[in-house]
């Protein structure tokens, strides 16, 4: 199993190394962090291309295996949280007495990671998916 870890501009589409992201094998599974600078995502190579030609190319890293692939995945792509159930969030904002105006100019969805670290219920960790 191989796969390259890519920079990418995710304005101007372009990635790094010239790489086409409609290459039908070179698969992304959603492992993309639109968040980091630059942009970053993994695609695998589903077939027996020569990889030797992205060595040194700045911007592309060749993942060799599946441990490689998996590490990069977690280094790379932070877990998300969403408000799945904002009526049960809000519930529980209220039996602990916290006033929705700490809310003030921001949503709940803005503010989930924060609330999911304090224990609030209505809102769920999604890690990104590892092969």
């Amino acid at each position: 199993m191989r796969a390259l870890l890519i920079e990418v501009d995710f304005e101007t589409g372009k990635r790094a190394g010239g790489i086409d992201p409609r290459d039908p094998n070179l698969r992304c599974r959603g492992w993309q962090n639109l968040d980091s600078e630059p942009g970053l995502e993994i695609r695998l190579v589903e077939d027996d291309r020569d990889l030797s030609q992205y060595a040194g190319v700045p911007g592309v890293t060749v993942l060799e295996g599946k441990d490689a692939i998996n590490a990069a995945i977690q280094a790379n792509f932070p877990p998300g949280y969403n408000v799945v159930d904002k009526e049960l969030l809000l519930a529980h904002l209220k039996e602990r007495g916290i006033s929705l105006d700490l809310f003030a100019g921001q949503s709940l969805d803005d503010r989930a990671e924060e609330l999911f670290r304090q224990g609030f219920a209505g809102i769920v960790e999604v890690k990104p998916q590892l092969l």
